[in-house]
């Protein structure tokens, strides 16, 4: 009989906390746009501030954490690499492989031609720089979706968390709107609807290892070597049935890492 209210105090302090996460970082997300959505920056900067919005999910983390301090940065953010290397190498597995399927679907059936053997080849040589331009660029989202985030709301446990946080990222992303220019409303929702897969599997990737450092890669390389086989080995143009076998692949690999449930990973050093 004591040890419910206990437990519904908790309950609802992880609602608050997670509450005012969402949205200071939402809140940041949106204002830092401001420039691009009412168009008083050059279209030129919107590279620089694009990489700056991407900081807002770590700073509003960090400003809760500094609030309530239930832990060392290290143990509440998830930095240590123990455990990493083997979960960081099947998150871009994983990334490398679901693109290579999809690509590999749509040029057999004809949905999309290759592009020539000397455009590839000189694309390819960008993969490892981008790579490493969008992990580096991926710590700032990382560290507050799956870093504090995946540890303050561990006992809602993975798919609720997954969902959850999947939705909420998808609002974060709605300055992304003011870039990507006038396009069907179609596009649009299939543009937001395609984030939600990602977030199971990239809370997957950091609840199985204890680090947030397989996240943060494999973030990069959705955003690097998944592109590069996208759209620079093939002539890619927007199709449903290759994007809808994107995300069943995607929510098959977070529930194949997931197969044997279990509670997050926490390493102790």
């Amino acid at each position: 009989m004591t040890s419910l209210p206990a437990h519904r105090a908790t309950g609802r302090s992880v609602v608050v906390d997670v509450t005012w996460f969402f949205a200071i970082a939402i809140a940041l997300c949106f204002a830092l746009s401001v420039p691009m959505v009412f168009r008083l920056v050059p279209t030129d900067l919107y590279n620089l501030i694009t990489p700056i919005m991407q900081l807002t999910p770590l700073l509003a983390a960090i400003i809760m954490w500094l609030a309530r301090r239930p832990g060392t940065f290290r143990e509440t953010f998830a930095t240590g690499w123990r455990g990493a290397p083997k979960w960081l190498g099947i998150g871009i597995g994983l990334i490398a492989a679901i693109a290579a399927i999809q690509t590999a679907i749509a040029v057999s059936s004809g949905i999309w031609p290759l592009n020539p053997v000397d455009e590839i080849l000189a694309a390819s040589v960008w993969i490892i720089p981008v790579f490493v331009m969008q992990s580096v660029f991926a710590i700032g989202e990382e560290f507050g979706w799956r870093g504090w985030l995946a540890t303050r709301a561990a006992s809602w446990g993975f798919w609720r968390l997954a969902l959850v946080s999947g939705l909420v990222w998808i609002v974060w992303h709605l300055p992304v709107l003011a870039v990507i220019g006038d396009r069907p409303l179609w596009d649009i929702v299939i543009y937001f609807a395609g984030m939600l897969p990602w977030a199971p599997l990239l809370l997957a990737l950091r609840w199985r290892s204890g680090s947030v450092w397989p996240a943060v890669l494999t973030h990069g390389a959705i955003n690097s070597i998944r592109v590069f086989l996208l759209q620079s080995v093939p002539n890619a143009t927007d199709h449903l049935l290759i994007e809808v076998i994107g995300w069943a692949l995607t929510l098959a690999a977070a529930a194949w890492l997931m197969r044997k449930g279990g509670a997050m990973v926490v390493h102790d050093r």
